[in-house]
Order: C-alpha cells, then sequence, then structure tokens
C-alpha cells in the first residue's frame, strides 16, 4: 500500500454534517439521500444530532428507508421520541415496528404526550405493541425498562439441531444471539447454552441441550436497578445476562450494549451531581428550569458563605490588633476544600467499583485520615516557610509582625514565628479533618443507599470552608491567647 494511501483520512462527523448542509440549502434531498445510503447508522445518527431541532425531521425524512428505524434507534433518546412525534403516526409506527422492542419502548416512553404514544403503538403489530406495551410499564432504569423481549427459547427436551434452527428462524434484525435460553412449559428458566457450544456440537444434531445445558446462570430480577445489572455483567464479564420475574420465569435479556450505556449513563449522572445539577437539565430547557435544577446547591454555597462570614465577624474583634494573621484565611480554606474533594471523590470511585464496601467503615476512614495528616504535615511545613518569608520580606507583613510585637510586648522574631506557625498548624488540622469528613459522608451516604455523588461538590465544600475557618480561629485564638499572656506577665 502506497503511503499516499495510507495517509488518506476519511472525513471527519463534521465534514459530512457540513457536506450535508450545503446539499441541503441548495435542496438536494436525493443526493442527502445517497450520501447517507453509505453510511452506518450510527453515524447518521452522530450527524443529524447535531442538527437544530427544527431541521432534523426534514434530514431525517432523507435518511434511506430501510436504515431509519437503525437510526431512529442510535439517536440520543430526547431526539428520537421528539421526532417521532412530529412524524406522522402511521409513519412512525412503521418506523418503530422494525426497531428491537426495548429501544421502541425507550423512545415512545420519552413521549410527552401519551396520546401520540398510544396512537403509534396502535399501529404495531400486534406482538411487538404487545412487548413494548410490557416493556413501558417497568421504570426506565431498572432491569425490566432495558431488557429486550428478543430471544431465542427452546424446551429442555430439544437438540442441537432444534436450537441451531430456532436461532436460524430469527428474525434478521433482531439483537446478536450469544446463547439459546432454556425455559420449562411454564418458561421457568433452566439454563443457557452458548452459541459456542452449539457449534461445537454441530456434527451431533440429536444431541439433547441437557447434556450440555449450563445451569448455573447469572440472571437479575427484573425490578434491578440497572447500575446493579451493569455491575454484575462487568463483574463475570457477561455478554448477555436473562431476566425473570419473581419466580425465575424468563421476561427477556439485557445485552454488552446495553450495559455500555448503562455505566456511561450513571457516569454522567454522577457528575453532573458532583456540579450540583441534574441530567434533566440537558437538552433544550429554558433558563429558569435551569435555574430550579441549579438553585438548590448554590443556596447551600450561599448559606455556607454566610455562616463563614459570620464567623470571620464574631472573630474580628478579639483579632483587631493584628490584621495580618487573616492574610493566610484564604490559603487554609482553600487547601482544606481541595483536600475533602479529593478525598469525597476518591471514596465515591471505590465505592462505585465494590472496593469501598468490601472494607469497614473504620478501615477506609483510618486510611484517608493518614494520607491527609501526611498531605497536611507537608503542606503545613511549605505555608510556614513562606509566610516567615512573606512576613519578613513584605512591607505590609513586616509592619503587621511589628504591630503585634509591640501589642503583646514580644520581639519581633516570636511574632513572625507565631503567625507563621498559626498557618502552619492551622493548615495541618484543617487538610487533615477534611480528608477524614470527605471519606467518611460518602461512606455514611452508601450505608444509608443514598447516592453518594450528592456527597461531593458543593455540599463537601462548603463544609470543608467552614470547618477550615473554625479550626483557623480556633488554633489563633490559643497561640496568641497564651503569647499575649507572657506577654502581660512579662
Amino acid at each position: 500500500m502506497s503511503s499516499e494511501a495510507t495517509e488518506t483520512q476519511l472525513p471527519t462527523t463534521d465534514d459530512r454534517k457540513a457536506r450535508l448542509e450545503e446539499l441541503a440549502e441548495k435542496g438536494l434531498w436525493g443526493q442527502i439521500s445517497a450520501e447517507m445510503a453509505d453510511l452506518p447508522a450510527a453515524d447518521i445518527a452522530e450527524m443529524i444530532s447535531r442538527f437544530p431541532e427544527e431541521e432534523i425531521p426534514g434530514l431525517f425524512k432523507a435518511v434511506p428507508e430501510d436504515l431509519k428505524p437503525d437510526v431512529l434507534s442510535e439517536l440520543p433518546t430526547d431526539q428520537a421520541a421528539a421526532l417521532a412525534a412530529a412524524i406522522p403516526a402511521a409513519a412512525a409506527a412503521d418506523i418503530v415496528n422494525e426497531m428491537a422492542p426495548d429501544d421502541a419502548a425507550d423512545v415512545l416512553g420519552e413521549l410527552d404526550d401519551k396520546e401520540v404514544s398510544s396512537r403509534i403503538i396502535e399501529g404495531l403489530d400486534d406482538e411487538n405493541a404487545a412487548d413494548v406495551s410490557r416493556l413501558m410499564t417497568y421504570p426506565e432504569d431498572s432491569a425490566g425498562g432495558i431488557m429486550t423481549t428478543d430471544l431465542v427459547e427452546v424446551a429442555p427436551d430439544a437438540t442441537v439441531r432444534d436450537a441451531l434452527d430456532a436461532i436460524a428462524k430469527g428474525d434478521e434484525d433482531d439483537e446478536h444471539v450469544y446463547q439459546v435460553f432454556v425455559v420449562d412449559s411454564a418458561r421457568k428458566l433452566l439454563g443457557t447454552v452458548s452459541i459456542q457450544e452449539l457449534l461445537r456440537h454441530k456434527d451431533e444434531p440429536d444431541l439433547s441441550l441437557s447434556g450440555i445445558l449450563n445451569e448455573e446462570t447469572h440472571c437479575v430480577r427484573s425490578d434491578a436497578d440497572q447500575q446493579e445489572v451493569a455491575e454484575l455483567m462487568a463483574k463475570y464479564d457477561l455478554a448477555v445476562v436473562p431476566v425473570v420475574d419473581a419466580d425465575g420465569c424468563l421476561l427477556g435479556r439485557i445485552t454488552h450494549d446495553d450495559a455500555t450505556d448503562i455505566i456511561k449513563e450513571e457516569a454522567e449522572e454522577d457528575i453532573l451531581n458532583l456540579a450540583g445539577t441534574s441530567d434533566e437539565e440537558l437538552g433544550n430547557v429554558s433558563a429558569w428550569r435551569s435555574c430550579l435544577y441549579r438553585l438548590p446547591w448554590l443556596f447551600i454555597t450561599l448559606l455556607g458563605g454566610m455562616v463563614t462570614a459570620s464567623i470571620m465577624s464574631s472573630f474580628s474583634a478579639a483579632f483587631s490588633f493584628v490584621i495580618v494573621i487573616a492574610s493566610f484565611i484564604p490559603n487554609v480554606m482553600g487547601m482544606g476544600g481541595n483536600t475533602g474533594l479529593q478525598s469525597s471523590v476518591l471514596m465515591i470511585r471505590e465505592i462505585a467499583s465494590g472496593t469501598g464496601r468490601r472494607h469497614s467503615l473504620g478501615r477506609l476512614f483510618r486510611h484517608e485520615l493518614r494520607t491527609g495528616a501526611l498531605m497536611g504535615l507537608i503542606c503545613g511545613t511549605g505555608i510556614f516557610l513562606g509566610a516567615m518569608a512573606i512576613l519578613a520580606m513584605t512591607p505590609a507583613g513586616r509592619a503587621g509582625v511589628q504591630s503585634l510585637s509591640e501589642h503583646a510586648g514580644i520581639a519581633v522574631t516570636c511574632a513572625r514565628m507565631a503567625v507563621a506557625g498559626t498557618a502552619g498548624i492551622a493548615l495541618f488540622c484543617a487538610m487533615t479533618f477534611a480528608a477524614g469528613f470527605g471519606a467518611v459522608v460518602p461512606i455514611v451516604l452508601d450505608r444509608l443507599k443514598i447516592d453518594t455523588a450528592v456527597a461531593s461538590g458543593p455540599f463537601i465544600s462548603v463544609m470543608d470552608d467552614i470547618s477550615a475557618l473554625l479550626i483557623y480561629y480556633g488554633v489563633s485564638l490559643a497561640v496568641f491567647s497564651r503569647i499575649l499572656a507572657v506577654g502581660a506577665s512579662a
């Protein structure tokens, strides 16, 4: 292959989007359809999802008919729902009818207008309508809400030939088949037989499946949370997991691509929670609704700021004689807040991966406390040395130390060391406390079955600011009250 060929790059999504925009402006819809015909459905969905909402129906109309079901499945659920509502119900039903039942249920369940949803369902085949309607009854974040009813099931007395024939008779639009489910007359799951196992015994077509049946099948209940499903599939490297009801009867299956979507969704939700907002804000929402999502955590931050201001005003009289000690408050508060945030984020990650649940609360807390103390010792020493230099080299620092020296009746060097030592000790204590606090809050919330992501972001920052300020003033009072007492006695 020539170097020129190897250096040739395929058009990017942005390049293709620009090309579609150019063709759309010229009204060349037939050419747009031809351009899309050679592209995978995922690429088409990615391209048109970047267009303004009002332009998407026109572009979707140009999508080749055989690709429309797959493109609608690949679009973000909110865009797919808006698109389904924007086209005639009969046309939407024809498209949805070719989609996997779980994807169809996701799209129709997102529709705000239930009348439109009902009309589309009425236009589906009887079997598809029943499957989609049943799937829509499950909570969207449960195993039942994300499963598909597309599967291959056989009786326990079936042979290898029967299983392979059942796979061959499946709809070509069904999701990939990884295994055959063996169920009894009541549809109770007895076990599974993988495709690999069937192919291994293809020369024994009359072999009963009972001889190669895997009875130790990992399965989930339909009411299980989707995060539990993803964790199970990741733990055991499962390509598919069956979904059963309370009696063990087979309802559907969840495939690895669904688990990938779950992990992505949960990660996005946690990131938004860390920022003090919600995934409901994604998409086109009004500024007012955005405010409603964000304001609760901002009010907590505002309240925390008022508390810190109150603390500072309460102590201002006690330290009116030396303003210089206030210079290091931002350092102590900032370092404490960052330490607490680091600790909480790491602990949330440990809990999410399962590691945090395998150890005792005391062990995890002690580890973070030791880490915080070590970091506090290093940073406390650093701020002590830095403060000594600042107080000796800057005019404001020298004036502040001189004022303290005269007020307390101590040497200038002692006054300088007192201020620098206060900053160093306070930083050590603040970082140690913040590390422990940032670790214990996610652990406690996890034990209480509360989303640990809410333990970070604004909540941890506010609490660490308040604690750092209290620690700083507490150390300052302890140090300077002692100095003043010594100065008075002298």
